[in-house]
């Protein structure tokens, strides 16, 4: 396996994934970097590929679109805010979010992110698996 990965935006995947609450709309989803071709992951992750790293997406939540609340086990996951305004919720608890904004979940918490304001949500979600040591 190489020591290295690199990727332009021109290089990744764009897909459209109808997974917000409501009905209201799809996110839009770029997979810069990562062993998951397309939400949800179906299957089990390839340790050759990735090791304990999984992904990272730059998503775009639509006026009034969210992913609802979810429950991560066996791996952590962060959203880092690039544009927009909206609302997380971590662990029941509701925090708004604006560029630069971030937010993180261990194992064993829940998060989901919802778009508040006027333009869209554009935010970086990057997952890692639990290191085994």
């Amino acid at each position: 396996m190489d020591k290295y990965v690199y990727r332009n935006i021109e290089d990744a995947p764009a897909y459209d994934v109808a997974n917000c609450e409501n009905g209201a709309g799809t996110i839009a989803n770029v997979t810069l970097f990562g062993d998951e071709a397309k939400m949800p992951v179906v299957g089990p992750r390839n340790p050759e590929a990735a090791d304990n790293f999984h992904y990272v997406h730059r998503t775009t939540l639509p006026v009034g679109g969210g992913v609802g609340e979810h429950l991560h086990t066996g791996n952590e996951q962060f959203y880092l805010i690039i544009e927009g305004e909206g609302e997380v919720t971590l662990c029941g608890k509701v925090m708004p979010v604006k560029p630069w904004s971030i937010a993180l979940i261990r194992s064993g918490g829940s998060h989901g992110i919802r778009n508040t304001g006027s333009t869209p949500l554009v935010y970086l979600c990057v997952e890692t698996g639990l290191v085994n040591n």
